[in-house]
């Protein structure tokens, strides 16, 4: 198994360079000398939070200089061997994109809008982490969650937070009824006319 990772691993190092050399990347942008397997664990679903995993690799591959076009590569010797497998056989323009390769883990990991949202109001300072990698960690949060619902102007980030703070204080019945909805409601205004049509009916039917 390992083996076969190390393949995989070679493989993409290998269209990884291919890629640069068309590119004709300029040739002071060297390997660093650091590889992430030596600064972080491998990842482990039962133990690591996959989110706050890659939010660790991001962080500690930046301090190391080492470039993004290249993160992929790192990071699938850090991968369990059916998730790095899961990837190499992705098109090359999927396994070279290491957002691409971030949102399919995100996905097998169920890790969508809504719980991003959650971890930014949620999350807590680590013991021993700084308060550079805690703001770090939230500010991750919650360009996922804003990016991820497409949020691109002042009055989309009003709404959204707005619709949320709306979404914090309804009930579990309420919840449950809208469950489904929950995510796609980010207007306050569409979200409060139905919270209120469900009101309206559930106060007729229980007058009858």
């Amino acid at each position: 198994m390992e083996f076969e990772l190390q393949k995989i691993r070679v493989g993409a190092e290998g269209r990884f360079s291919n890629s640069i050399a068309s590119q004709n990347v300029n040739s002071t942008q060297i390997k660093p000398k650091l590889e992430l397997h030596h600064l972080m664990p491998k990842f482990n679903s039962d133990e690591n939070d996959i989110s706050l995993y890659l939010i660790m690799l991001e962080c500690l591959a930046k301090q190391a200089g080492i470039f993004e076009n290249t993160w992929v590569t790192h990071l699938l010797g850090l991968l369990p061997y059916d998730v790095a497998q899961l990837i190499a056989r992705e098109p090359d323009e999927i396994a070279n994109n290491y957002n691409e390769v971030k949102k399919i883990l995100l996905k097998r990991y169920k890790l969508m809008q809504e719980k991003f949202c959650q971890k930014f109001f949620m999350h807590n300072k680590n013991l021993g982490s700084t308060w550079k990698n805690f703001a770090y960690e939230l500010r991750s949060f919650f360009n996922e969650w804003v990016n991820g619902v497409k949020v691109d102007s002042f009055e989309k980030l009003n709404d959204l937070i707005i619709a949320d703070q709306i979404k914090r204080k309804v009930s579990q019945e309420e919840k449950y009824h809208f469950i489904d909805d929950s995510s796609k409601l980010n207007s306050p205004d569409d979200l409060v006319e139905k919270l209120d049509d469900y009101d309206t009916l559930r106060s007729t039917f229980r007058s009858k």
